[in-house]
């Protein structure tokens, strides 16, 4: 079956906190439900409904529910932790923990992948994924959807648990055409995402270039789109430097992405992985309160940080393929949280910090979440 559009934390540095911590966050999903009020008629017996504009009740709910990852020094996940260890702090203010899980809701996964004759080359290590995505993302719970992007944006596959029909969809991509509606992919993915159970943790994983070329869709709405539907974005694929020199574009010096202004003074000179450090909260924060395209380079990195995933450099089958097992063994080892603010949210971006009581342990996730104003 298929479905086509028109070309339409994580802070990687840690802070001293009560304990040692890094900022992360988290996701929120804020309902509005209507309850009608009713009134007992003695005349008749029956429960005649009060008009609306005089009886109605609107109660708001909000929580907020993050997926935390948690590593050692050697990069190796930590699943030992108990819900002791986890202190949650919205805007500063501790936060009581309602619920916390390690890894335990179903996943469902929007495969976004790159079909354009500009990645051509990686077309054998693509084709060749689908048996270690469905083992290692979708393992035995799991759903996904394929969705591939060139000038158009088709989705190859809806959400299914066979794994040998995703395989099927993965293997039959084609690259022909050179242009690439990545927004529009996104767009797609998240509304398949937010069609899926909310008991479901909810997953994109993009294979390809951070470029955008013709898509009416905006980056910064797909990002809050996703964090409020509780999505987190994942990314395999070059890096946006190589994929501007490749297309003969300037890419900035990574430490004067935007021209924003650092989150700390003082980051480490390495991540806990020994990669040069590189600011992506701060573009992460930008992108969440703008809304718009105007995060120029790194946009995959930028968009993956600001819901607490990441972006894996690869360019080889090899690489491709241990990206992609290593995203799996996350998203099956990651602890989930929630809370409900001490207060409600005003409008504007909420940052959350989250400290784990025990030392040597790193934790990534959101840098936080974005509430729009209601009256608006």
């Amino acid at each position: 079956m298929q479905a086509r559009i028109g070309a339409k934390s994580l802070e990687i540095y840690r802070e001293d906190f009560v304990f040692r911590v890094a900022p992360i966050s988290l996701t929120s999903s804020i309902g509005i439900f209507l309850l009608s009020a009713f009134a007992a008629n003695s005349a008749n017996g029956q429960p005649p409904v009060v008009p609306p504009s005089k009886e109605q009740i609107r109660v708001v709910t909000n929580e907020v529910s993050l997926a935390v990852t948690a590593t050692n020094a050697h990069g190796e996940f930590v699943v030992d932790l108990s819900r002791q260890d986890f202190h949650v702090f919205d805007d500063g203010a501790e936060q009581a923990i309602d619920r916390w899980d390690l890894a335990g809701d179903p996943l469902s996964v929007a495969l976004v992948i790159e079909t354009s004759s500009r990645v051509r080359a990686m077309a054998p290590a693509i084709h060749g994924i689908g048996s270690i995505f469905t083992e290692t993302v979708m393992a035995m719970n799991g759903e996904a959807s394929v969705i591939t992007y060139d000038s158009d944006v088709v989705l190859r596959q809806v959400f299914t648990q066979d794994h040998d029909a995703v395989a099927k969809a993965i293997a039959e991509a084609k690259f022909e055409v050179p242009e690439r509606n990545l927004y529009d992919a996104m767009a797609m993915a998240v509304e398949g995402l937010k069609a899926q159970p909310s008991s479901r943790r909810r997953i994109m994983l993009i294979l390809g270039e951070a470029q955008d070329e013709d898509s009416t869709a905006k980056l910064g709405e797909i990002v809050r789109d996703a964090e409020h539907a509780n999505i987190t974005i994942y990314v395999v694929g070059p890096s946006s430097v190589a994929a501007d020199l490749r297309v003969g574009q300037q890419a900035p010096a990574p430490t004067k992405l935007g021209g924003l202004p650092p989150v700390s003074t003082a980051p480490p000179k390495n991540d806990h992985m020994d990669r040069p450090f590189f600011d992506l909260v701060t573009p992460a924060i930008w992108l969440l309160e703008r809304g718009t395209n105007e995060v120029k380079h790194h946009q995959l990195e930028v968009a993956a940080a600001a819901t607490g995933g990441i972006q894996y450099r690869a360019f080889r089958d090899s690489t491709i393929r241990n990206a992609i097992d290593k995203i799996g063994d996350e998203l099956h080892s990651q602890y989930i949280v929630s809370y409900r603010p001490n207060s409600p949210p005003s409008p504007g971006f909420h940052k959350i910090n989250v400290a784990i009581a025990r030392p040597g342990v790193f934790v990534r996730a959101r840098p936080g979440y974005y509430v729009t104003d209601s009256r608006n």
